[in-house]
């Protein structure tokens, strides 16, 4: 099997991909056009107009979306697995740069202040989210930020020292 994803691989997944989005597109667009719209309507304020309005329509596709993130994560998790049994020693980099970002993400839940003023803090009450869960959401927005910053970063450290190399 892994012969065959390595050579059509790509292929496979495009296919289905568009087999996704036209089950998708078709549910959305039949589903408006059943439902007596068109696609040129505003759902937003139909909906705010007549609350009895149902786009159920558009459950298929947030299913589908759903699923193939699954099988991706699955697939992930499986291939990782499979690396790491394989080839132990070549996977320590990925091994210790989990591990970085791990610490990396406690450091910044543990000194993040649960949100209670503004915005957010009226969000929290609103959603009745407790203290643990708003850092989590603190502690991941800012290690996320803290991944994009110095990827961004590294990309453009390294074109430049390409350029004087």
């Amino acid at each position: 099997m892994y012969k065959l994803l390595t050579q059509k691989g790509q292929l496979y997944a495009l296919l289905l991909g568009i087999l996704c989005i036209a089950i998708g597109m078709g549910s959305i667009i039949g589903g408006i056009n059943g439902a007596g719209y068109s696609t040129s309507d505003d759902l937003n304020q139909i909906m705010k107009n007549n609350e009895s309005a149902s786009f159920d329509f558009f459950n298929p596709a947030i299913s589908i979306v759903l699923v193939l993130i699954l099988i991706a994560l699955v697939a992930w998790i499986a291939f990782s697995l499979y690396a790491l049994i394989s080839d132990p020693k070549g996977s320590l980099k990925f091994l210790i740069g989990i591990a970085i970002m791990l610490i990396f993400f406690f450091i910044l839940y543990s000194t993040s202040d649960a949100e209670s003023t503004g915005r957010i803090g009226q969000l929290v009450q609103r959603f009745n989210v407790n203290d643990t869960v708003s850092k989590l959401i603190s502690g991941g927005v800012k290690t996320a930020v803290f991944g994009i910053s110095a990827g961004f970063l590294g990309a453009v450290v390294l074109e430049i020292y390409n350029l004087f190399k």
